[in-house]
């Protein structure tokens, strides 16, 4: 009896599943970078952890103490469906670039299925020269001007640290916040002006 019991839960939960997905109202796609950053990334899944000279490779914290002052740079972005295999594609060239990088202390990597398969990469850098060597570089050029055709949206932020600890795409998210309602303040302002 057991048995059969077994073999009909998967079918009931298939039914259950298939109820549910029949009533759950349709996603409309966001159109801005502002509707993109309001989603929901509460299934953000970090799928490459913390790697670099500055991490210990057993734990994935740090290997020892962070210059006093060093670059946290982070770019995240919404790839279209038929995007996303050259968006991965481009992303295998630029890590392979990435490591070799000088002044490259870190890096992780997470994404959000639930987002529109948004992607993060948070990077932290012994100074801004290390940065924008990576930023200038042909692989990172070529892969923005790619991206513009395969991505809906993509932004990032940079600032300068001084924490003892490694920063969180958290902490990346009230910054961007921030960022993004300092850009609303200005174009306001510009529109009174004129």
């Amino acid at each position: 009896m057991t048995e059969v019991i077994q073999e009909q839960a998967p079918q009931e939960e298939a039914v259950q599943q298939d109820v549910i997905q029949e009533t759950a109202p349709e996603r409309v796609r966001p159109t801005t970078l502002e509707e993109y950053a309001s989603g929901d990334e509460s299934d953000l899944n970090v799928v490459l952890g913390w790697l670099g000279p500055a991490i210990d490779p057993e734990t994935g914290g740090l290997a020892g103490p962070l210059p006093d002052t060093y670059i946290v740079a982070e770019s995240n972005g919404w790839p279209k469906p038929e995007g996303e295999p050259v968006a991965a594609a481009i992303n295998e060239v630029l890590l392979e670039d990435l490591w070799k990088r000088p002044g490259l202390l870190g890096a992780v990597f997470a994404v959000s299925e639930q987002n529109w398969h948004s992607g993060r990469a948070l990077s932290i850098w012994t100074d801004e020269e290390a940065l924008n060597g990576f930023l200038s570089s042909e692989g990172h050029r070529d892969a923005v001007r790619r991206m513009r055709d395969i991505a809906f949206e993509w932004e990032g932020i940079r600032w300068v640290s001084t924490s003892r600890e490694l920063p969180t795409f958290d902490e990346v998210r009230v910054r961007l916040a921030a960022q993004r309602a300092a850009r609303r303040e200005a174009a306001r302002e510009q529109e009174a002006a004129a």
